[in-house]
C-alpha cells in the first residue's frame, strides 16, 4: 500500500447523509488513490498472457449494507463491497467513487444480498486471543453466534499464470481462488482454528469430545458443509 494516500472520507448516501462526515480523515481512504505515481516498471507484451479470471471480490456488484462504528455510529443503505483478497472494506459515495474503511474504526458491517435474500454480517474481534497471527483488523464472516462462535475468513488468493517456463502447465491467466478459513470463538475469548473434518473437530471440541463424537455418528454427519459444521457447534453449545 503507497504511504502517499489521499485521505478522505464521505461517510453519506444518496438519501441526504452529507452530514455525517465528522471526523471523515481517521475513517476512510480513497480507493484510486492506492495507485499512487512513480516507479514505474515496464515490460514486453506476450500475447498468450489472457488477463485475470474470478473476482478479488466477496460479492462482485454493489450491494446496500450497514456498517457499526466502535463510536456507536451505525450508517444504513450504503452501497458495500468487501475484497476478500485484500481484506478491505470498500463504500461507494454518491459521487460514484469508490472509498477504503479503515477497519480499527468498524466493528462490524452486514451486506444484505438482493439475489439470495441472505444477510451475510462481518465482524471484527479485537479482544480476541490467537496464536496464530494478530486478528484485530480482519473481519469475519459470523456463521454462528452463541456461547461458542463458528466464523469465517473469507480470502482469495492470487494463483499467477503459469505458461513461460518449458515445463509449465500452460495457464495463461491468473486467477482468483478461495482460500477461505474457519475458526471457533470460544467463551473464554480464545479463538482457534477448525476445519471441515472429524479429527480437527473433535480436536478443537475435546471437551465434550465423547458427545460430539456421538452426534457425528447418529446423524451421520460428514462435514462436507458449513451447515454441518454449524450443527456441530450449536449442539456443542447446547450440551
Amino acid at each position: 500500500m503507497k504511504k502517499n494516500l489521499f485521505i478522505a472520507c464521505c461517510l453519506c448516501s444518496a438519501h441526504g447523509l452529507m452530514a455525517q462526515t465528522e471526523n471523515a480523515n481517521s475513517l476512510i481512504r480513497d480507493v484510486d488513490g492506492r495507485l499512487g505515481v512513480g516507479n514505474y516498471t515496464t515490460s514486453t507484451f506476450d500475447s498468450r498472457y489472457e488477463g485475470i479470471k474470478g473476482s478479488p471480490l466477496f460479492i462482485s456488484e454493489w450491494i446496500s449494507g450497514q456498517m457499526a462504528f466502535v463510536d456507536g455510529k451505525v450508517f444504513n443503505d450504503m452501497p458495500l463491497k468487501y475484497n476478500a483478497h485484500t481484506k478491505e472494506l470498500l463504500m461507494k459515495r454518491p459521487s460514484g467513487d469508490s472509498l477504503i474503511v479503515f477497519p480499527y474504526q468498524v466493528l462490524s458491517f452486514t451486506i444484505n444480498d438482493p439475489v439470495t435474500k441472505a444477510n451475510f454480517t462481518f465482524k471484527r474481534y479485537p479482544k480476541s486471543q490467537t496464536s496464530k497471527y494478530d486478528m484485530r483488523d480482519v473481519y469475519f464472516l459470523v456463521l454462528y453466534e452463541g456461547k461458542t462462535s463458528l466464523l469465517k475468513l473469507v480470502s482469495k488468493t492470487l494463483k499467477k499464470a503459469d505458461f513461460k517456463d518449458p515445463y509449465s502447465n500452460n495457464v495463461r491467466f491468473d486467477t482468483y481462488e478461495d482460500a477461505n478459513e474457519y475458526y471457533l470463538l470460544k467463551a473464554d475469548g480464545n479463538m482457534v482454528k477448525v476445519k471441515r473434518s472429524k479429527k480437527s473437530v473433535l480436536d478443537v471440541l475435546s471437551d465434550k469430545e465423547v458427545a460430539i463424537k456421538a452426534l457425528l455418528e447418529q446423524e451421520k454427519i460428514e462435514l462436507k458443509s458449513e451447515r454441518e459444521l454449524v450443527r456441530v457447534v450449536a449442539k456443542y453449545d447446547a450440551i
